[in-house]
């Protein structure tokens, strides 16, 4: 049994808009499952116009364009961006990483862009990017839509209501799940596979909500798994260190080969500070493959002292998730930046080049040796 209050403040659960959507028309650049699960059901929420689609695999183009009422599908790039001379267009692109590059740089100069993360494969690559995006004077951010799910949402409006206290202590993200990699046949060669297409997602999210303080230092260790050695590391764990509050205990665990039924899986967001504690569940990692239309799959508890007298509250999420409407916000952020130059969207590429740059680190410490213990 769920416990909602009523006569607490409403938090809030909604993305910034744009003043006027109906401006904008997007091109999406690939027809994958991220798009049809995410980008696409998403925007028909929010009333955004999907102007044309365009995949290297034109028969998926044509099948998602029939089923989400896409008026064009492209044969090339190149049609796409004649196609968007004389109109507001925002090129959502959703492609394998190594394929953004060679993208950005058949677009049109001045173009607005949102890319679906990662930013590339490694710190090299994303710097790649924003450099292409300076010299073709491109606006481009990155879709982290997981700083938009609704029950993030919340918990930023709660932590700066001061539910939590004065200050944050504790951030502890835990994944132990089973995900079937062989969904997206690309990962198979992905050479820092959990890191940068999973986990990524909560490196940047402990970056937003700890903002403007970034962390300083870190420790990484990832693995392969007995199960499935052909893949490069499927599991993860990070432990961050902040100059501003060397007292601050962040950490992240990730495991996504718990393959027995959910008894025992967890998916979870907890944060505590002075003076209270919140626990997200992170449903999508539970429901891959399900049909979760109508079901709440993802929650927020909130304890306050001050505001629930140190009870677990439930937070109505109104049955919203994360998949889809968490794909809103960046797509909202990128229409406010083209209504506004000076708007610019809370993941921009420079601000995700700082989420790359910590993931590169990451990297660089899961390959070091680990402190020899000795038993002398």
């Amino acid at each position: 049994m769920k416990r909602y209050v009523s006569n607490l403040p409403q938090l809030n659960l909604i993305p910034r808009l744009p003043k006027n959507p109906q401006n904008f028309s997007i091109i999406s650049i690939g027809a994958g499952a991220i798009v049809t699960l995410g980008h696409l059901p998403a925007y028909e929420l929010a009333g955004f116009s999907v102007q044309g689609i365009y995949d290297i695999d034109r028969h998926k183009a044509l099948d998602v364009a029939n089923k989400w009422n896409i008026p064009n599908v492209y044969d090339t790039i190149n049609e796409a961006c004649t196609e968007s001379t004389n109109k507001n267009v925002i090129f959502d692109i959703a492609v394998p990483s190594k394929q953004i590059i060679s993208i950005l740089k058949q677009l049109p100069i001045n173009s607005h862009v949102l890319i679906q993360k990662p930013m590339g494969e490694n710190l090299i690559d994303a710097q790649a990017i924003v450099n292409i995006c300076k010299e073709r004077h491109i606006h481009g951010s990155v879709n982290f839509q997981l700083r938009y799910a609704p029950y993030i949402l919340a918990l930023k409006d709660a932590i700066n209501r001061g539910w939590l206290g004065d200050r944050l202590t504790t951030i502890e993200i835990h994944v132990n799940v089973h995900t079937a990699w062989s969904s997206w046949p690309f990962l198979a060669t992905a050479p820092r596979l959990e890191l940068i297409y999973h986990s990524i997602h909560y490196v940047d999210l402990i970056r937003d909500l700890l903002a403007p303080n970034e962390p300083t230092s870190l420790h990484c260790r990832t693995s392969q798994h007995a199960v499935m050695p052909h893949l490069t590391p499927v599991r993860s764990s990070y432990s961050f260190e902040y100059k501003h509050d060397p007292m601050l205990f962040v950490n992240i665990y990730t495991n996504h080969h718990h393959r027995w039924n959910k008894n025992h899986a967890q998916s979870y967001l907890l944060i505590e500070g002075t003076g209270g504690a919140a626990k997200a569940q992170i449903g999508d990692n539970l429901a891959y493959g399900e049909n979760t239309a109508g079901k709440q799959i993802d929650y927020l508890q909130i304890c306050s002292d001050k505001i629930t007298n140190g009870e677990w509250i439930d937070i109505d999420l109104q049955g919203r998730n994360r998949f889809p409407h968490a794909f809103i916000g960046p797509m909202a952020a990128a229409m406010c930046r083209y209504e506004n130059e000076d708007d610019r969207p809370s993941t921009d590429i420079e601000d995700a080049l700082k989420t790359m740059t910590i993931l590169e680190a990451a990297w660089e410490s899961s390959t070091n040796n680990m402190t020899p213990i000795s038993y002398k």
